[in-house]
């Protein structure tokens, strides 16, 4: 039988016997161990040959009271090119900075520009405005990074902004397309994310031993999977997106509807690795997540499960105190007040 989500019984079946047989535990393995032998796998199942960025063209400039603007095309490795907004506080360097990875929102004409101000008279401004009122408090939370001393780039990931697709029913063409090779969409993202760490950590302006992930929705997932993927991320902060497979596969989940959750899926690892425990690949890095307790798409009991495995994990690898979960009373949003919290949080993290 097939319910009104799409999910078929046998993918039920699926759901409920997960074993999760590289999930840590399942064997006699130290975390030590189990983390390396684990990452190992996953960045060669995800991609055997990791990009990088081999190209970089400065297209705009602008100054801020607090910091430049650059708008930037970057070339991958993989032959991709997307643009990239970059700030550089007028401050004493090298600084600490933040790869902060814009949301999805199915809203595909503005990508980076929905986390850092683009150039003031750029044709996005409007539309990154509002995008910034509706779920950012009306602060760009790469601005206010900006203006407390830390460099700041944001990248167009593939499908928005100068990389635009053709709209939210595209992206199962788009995931399908590419599949046709053995190459899944949520890969092409995960290595253009490691690229533009590696990238971010390279730059004159910036402490390489001080680089953090960032992000809201769909961009807290890639903040806590970049984090757990590269070992130029030192600390990062997850909002709005965090819980267990099972949890997340029920009725009226977006995970069921396809489309944006093929950002989300690596076929060669699905089943066999839990959110958490792919996020638990970061430890003991300090790791700040956060939820809403009225998030319709990640409710609080599902979360909670998946905040308990990450103490779990956190403490096997013996980084407890480096591990923040909270859950506020709002929704899917990140308002000023949670901004302010964890760039707070990200301060002791990366200056204490």
């Amino acid at each position: 039988m097939i319910d009104r989500d799409n999910l078929a019984s046998i993918a039920r079946r699926h759901r409920d016997a997960s074993a999760f047989p590289l999930r840590f535990g399942g064997s006699s393995v130290d975390f030590v161990t189990w983390r390396s032998s684990t990452l190992d796998h996953v960045v060669q199942s995800i991609d055997p040959d990791a990009c990088h960025v081999d190209g970089v063209e400065t297209m705009e400039q602008w100054d801020c009271s607090s910091f430049a603007g650059k708008r930037l095309s970057l070339r991958f490795s993989n032959g991709e090119v997307a643009e990239a907004l970059l700030l550089l506080p007028h401050q004493q360097t090298p600084a600490p900075a933040l790869l902060m990875l814009h949301d999805h929102g199915a809203t595909f004409n503005i990508g980076k520009e929905k986390v850092v101000p683009a150039p003031p008279d750029g044709p996005t401004r409007e539309a990154a405005r509002a995008w910034a009122d509706r779920f950012y408090g009306g602060r760009f939370p790469g601005e206010e990074a900006a203006r407390r001393g830390y460099v700041v780039l944001s990248v167009d990931a593939l499908g928005w902004s100068s990389r635009c697709g053709n709209g939210y029913e595209a992206q199962q063409a788009l995931a399908a397309n590419l599949m046709q090779f053995g190459v899944s969409l949520a890969s092409v993202v995960a290595m253009e994310d490691i690229a533009a760490a590696k990238f971010l950590g390279e730059l004159p302006e910036v402490d390489r031993k001080r680089v953090a992930s960032f992000g809201f929705s769909f961009g807290g997932y890639r903040a806590w999977q970049v984090a757990a993927l590269s070992a130029d991320i030192a600390a990062f902060c997850a909002i709005g997106w965090m819980g267990t497979l099972d949890g997340l596969m029920q009725t009226g989940s977006n995970q069921l509807r396809g489309q944006s959750a093929f950002y989300m899926l690596h076929p060669q690892i699905a089943g066999k690795l839990d959110y958490p425990d792919f996020a638990g690949l970061a430890a003991p890095k300090p790791g700040y997540f956060l939820s809403g307790r009225e998030d319709r798409h990640f409710p609080p009991a599902v979360v909670e499960a998946a905040f308990g495995r990450l103490r779990e994990l956190w403490s096997a690898g013996k980084g407890m105190e480096n591990l923040k979960t909270a859950i506020w009373q709002g929704g899917h949003e990140f308002p000023i007040p949670e901004q302010d919290a964890a760039l707070n949080w990200l301060d002791a993290a990366l200056r204490g």
